[in-house]
């Protein structure tokens, strides 16, 4: 009995960790760059917002199109000319 409970508990946790690092290899789209960016997925989803950030600190494409869709007209970040990336 002891031994499933032990196995049950290191599979619940191998799960949940191997969770983490597939997400944060996952490329986010344009919607939850822009939520990312005004801080709405730091309020709403700390996990989100914890694998987005780490995806931008290893992902130089995905970077490049934060950038981009800050810079389009109306976009966040189009009326601030000197924004410096916070990731």
């Amino acid at each position: 009995m002891g031994t499933y409970l032990i196995a049950a508990v290191a599979a619940a946790i191998i799960y949940r960790i191997g969770r983490e690092v597939v997400g944060s290899f996952r490329h986010p789209d344009d919607d939850e760059l822009l939520d990312y960016w005004r801080d709405v997925t730091k309020t709403e989803d700390r996990s989100a917002y914890r694998q987005i950030s780490e995806h931008l600190g290893a992902c130089d494409k995905c970077r490049d199109r934060l950038d981009e869709l800050r810079k389009r007209p109306g976009g966040p970040g189009a009326d601030a000319p000197l924004i410096e990336r916070r990731y």
